[in-house]
């Protein structure tokens, strides 16, 4: 019992360099621990936990303390049922400490190398919405995205090219029992639309080539509904430039495969310039708007109104006024 008492007295006489020797024991501990053998462990066990139907793969796992605790992978692959394969050079998770005591999900993550761009987004908690529905604040941030990668992500029958740069700021139930709010703002620097044939409600279409300086949107998602306040195609000298305002229905929804948007009824309201170049590579596919064509100086203005009750419909087309 001496010896114990001893002990104790010992550390309590010198507390200092005792907390130290545990901290420098744990840190090192820490630093040394072989986090890149969890490789194939995470890999099995995430498949496990997904029912094989995600498979996650990287080479190097990392974790920080300062300044912020967190946990960095290098060359991450991503497959999932339902959804193109998805890479990034590195990724950077950092949980908010706040947010794991309070048990709410909460913290930011940073994608670099996806689709040969950055991707920043964040979570944190927010204020209720009016019926007592748990909500939190999502923002996300892109940066010189490529879009001729993303054509298997978003399903195109062409392979449009450009750089994207992408913010939004967003009010979410996380489960979507009610829709969100949401304010986006993108930006495509140098599009291009290679020629091809599209299917449309109305049968096969064929697109001539376009090229636009950049794309512009402004838009908001509320209430089930996203609206276009400012759109804008090209600039002066471009072969096509105008301006598209409207609005589509569209619900998202959480379903087995995902994230899925329902798009309902549209309308939109597209004033176009086109340059006479422009007009007779896209003869075809200008005639459906003859009607609303004025003829100008270097070619001819296109303005009108399109509209449907859903996408699987054939539009209904009219003049703007």
């Amino acid at each position: 019992m001496s010896s114990i008492g001893t002990f104790f007295g010992y550390l309590l006489k010198h507390w200092f360099k005792s907390v130290l020797l545990l901290l420098s024991a744990l840190i090192f501990s820490f630093v040394l621990f072989p986090f890149d053998d969890l490789g194939d462990l995470v890999t099995t066990q995430v498949a496990k936990l997904t029912g094989n139907q995600v498979y996650l793969q990287f080479d190097k796992m990392k974790m920080g303390l300062v300044p912020d605790p967190g946990l960095q992978l290098q060359n991450v692959y991503l497959e999932s049922s339902g959804v193109a394969p998805l890479a990034a050079s590195e990724i950077t998770f950092m949980p908010s400490i706040s947010g794991l005591i309070a048990q709410k999900p909460s913290g930011k993550v940073t994608a670099k190398g996806f689709f040969k761009g950055e991707v920043t987004a964040s979570l944190q908690p927010a204020k209720k919405s009016d019926n007592g529905i748990e909500r939190h604040k999502i923002e996300l941030t892109a940066k010189n995205l490529n879009l001729a990668d993303m054509k298997d992500l978003m399903s195109l029958p062409l392979t449009l090219k450009g750089k994207i740069d992408l913010s939004t700021q967003a009010l979410a139930d996380l489960t979507l029992t009610e829709q969100p709010d949401m304010d986006l703002v993108l930006h495509i620097e140098k599009f291009e639309l290679p020629t091809g044939n599209v299917q449309t409600p109305m049968g096969p279409l064929t697109l001539p080539e376009i090229k636009l300086t950049s794309v512009d949107l402004r838009g908001r998602l509320s209430a089930g509904r996203f609206n276009i306040e400012e759109g804008s195609l090209g600039k002066e000298g471009d072969e096509l430039r105008g301006t598209v305002k409207g609005g589509v229905n569209l619900q998202l929804k959480l379903t087995p495969a995902g994230l899925t948007p329902i798009i309902g009824a549209y309308d939109f309201s597209i004033d176009l310039n086109v340059k006479k170049g422009l007009q007779d590579r896209a003869t075809l596919f200008l005639s459906f708007l003859d009607s609303y064509k004025t003829p100008s100086a270097d070619g001819a203005r296109y303005a009108f109104k399109v509209s449907a009750i859903n996408v699987f419909n054939p539009p209904n087309i009219g003049a703007l006024r």
